[in-house]
């Protein structure tokens, strides 16, 4: 099966480009580079669903997954649903609803979940035991699963990086299987990002290759945060055992870091749904080639490891 790509559009913000402000621009864009869907952030901002689900058509664009906004400085609020904090937690229950609706709106399989996250970093240790954050993390999700098992979504982990995390939860794949061995529910995967797994993973590939059919969409996060390829990952590796484990998602892009100007000129930042982005337009990269390079790229290893497994096979 040849993998299918969609952009992670949030990232988009990284080049200067928000696909809430000018969706027709950049999702024109997109579906011209080779991509066949959008992971769409878990706010709309001023874009409408019906003026978003009109667009999406006019370029035949699916949705592989909404993409929920967790830390304090993506969503504004505290939505940790690890903490000491109940309110918070009870808020990031409301927005995993509050997704887990939109995703039904937009006919996505999939909501995604970074709820690991503390509002001031714990590293290298937490505050609470980590042995009740995880009871803490466990309810909130078997709630989330519940309302989304009701409404045909799966839910998604993203496990982070131990820097973005809290220390020693949800920091791998393993512990995103752990989770839901203990849930036992049936609507409950993982999302694994090359980038945070880069962090804590003795072996990516192998991480991978444990967590198998558990992976239902990934996302290519170079590990230095700049264009695919020029990073550590071994994305010949990783194709090839994503294709053991007959991996059938999407291949969720992400966009690269280009400077640290870019970034910090848009109001909105990443995962944010405020004030539009205020960039000029002239200081930013042009976006066709961001958007090819990483199709192309990927494509190629691809194909090269589709015929390594025939000759290997024979």
């Amino acid at each position: 099966m040849v993998f299918k790509y969609s952009v992670v559009v949030d990232t988009l913000r990284f080049l200067g480009y928000d696909a809430l402000e000018s969706p027709q621009e950049v999702f024109g864009a997109i579906k011209e580079a080779g991509y066949d869907g959008v992971d769409l952030p878990g706010d709309l901002g001023p874009v409408s669903v019906a003026d978003m689900k009109g667009i999406l058509a006019r370029y035949a664009l699916k949705v592989p997954a909404i993409q929920g906004a967790w830390a304090y400085f993506h969503a504004g609020e505290n939505r940790d649903l690890c903490g000491a904090d109940e309110s918070a937690r009870q808020a990031g229950i409301r927005y995993a609803k509050r997704g887990v609706d939109m995703a039904v709106e937009f006919g996505a399989p999939y909501f995604s979940l970074c709820a690991a996250q503390p509002p001031v970093y714990e590293t290298p240790f937490p505050t609470l035991p980590v042995a009740t954050m995880w009871q803490n993390l466990k309810a909130a999700t078997h709630e989330i699963c519940r309302y989304a098992a009701d409404r045909g979504v799966t839910i998604l982990y993203e496990p982070l990086n131990k820097y973005e995390a809290y220390p020693g939860i949800m920091t791998l794949l393993s512990d995103a299987s752990r989770l839901i061995d203990e849930l036992g529910v049936d609507n409950l995967g993982i999302q694994p990002d090359i980038s945070h797994m880069h962090y804590g993973e003795a072996s990516i590939p192998d991480a991978l290759r444990a967590a198998g059919a558990r992976i239902k969409h990934t996302h290519i996060n170079e590990t230095n945060r700049y264009a695919i390829g020029t990073g550590a990952a071994d994305y010949r590796s990783i194709i090839r055992v994503l294709k053991e484990i007959d991996f059938d998602g999407h291949m969720g892009v992400y966009m690269p870091l280009t400077t640290q100007d870019i970034f910090w000129l848009s109001r909105r930042g990443y995962g944010g749904a405020g004030d539009p982005a205020s960039v000029n337009p002239a200081e930013r990269p042009p976006l066709a080639p961001h958007l090819e390079w990483p199709i192309r790229y990927l494509s190629t290893l691809e194909a090269a490891v589709d015929a390594e497994r025939r000759v290997y096979g024979v």
